[in-house]
């Protein structure tokens, strides 16, 4: 897996622990201890190759989110975060297959790099547990329910 330096950015504790108990984190860091069981690339762990379980965390590489999102819509049992993008080609569908999404409300400066987030984040929860561990957490945002999606016309 080709890995660009801000693909390796890791979640920082006040995120995560609002989330609950975590059973998965699939795209781990090497040092990263957020789920009871965490993959890591480096010690030859794809979570893209793997089979996915219980409650899933997933900060995926950002260069290659398309991938991680659908791994989490068929999995559907988790929370993934990735860059607050609303105009972005890849967000409408993926709000829409998650129903919902929390825009954090404070950006969220990811272990490994300074200034790694410059426009913020959004959380995308798969399934009820993912959206009540959201609503009930004291993380700073707001939620967003998704009732409609229109993809872009091609010009």
């Amino acid at each position: 897996m080709n890995l660009k330096n801000n693909d390796t950015l890791q979640t920082p504790k006040w995120v995560y622990t609002e989330l609950g108990c975590i059973d998965l984190d699939p795209c781990a860091g090497i040092d990263t201890r957020i789920a009871a069981t965490n993959w890591a690339i480096e010690r030859g762990e794809n979570g893209l190759e793997r089979e996915w379980f219980g409650f899933v965390y997933c900060n995926p590489p950002f260069s290659q989110k398309e991938k991680w999102a659908q791994l989490m819509i068929k999995h559907g049992n988790g929370i993934l975060i990735l860059p607050e993008r609303g105009s972005a080609p890849w967000f409408g569908p993926l709000a829409m297959a998650a129903g919902a999404y929390m825009v954090m409300g404070k950006k969220i400066n990811f272990v490994g790099g300074q200034s790694s987030n410059n426009l913020g984040s959004a959380l995308f929860p798969f399934g009820d547990e993912a959206r009540d561990r959201l609503l009930s957490s004291r993380l700073p945002g707001h939620f967003v329910e998704v009732m409609n999606y229109r993809a872009r016309e091609c010009a």
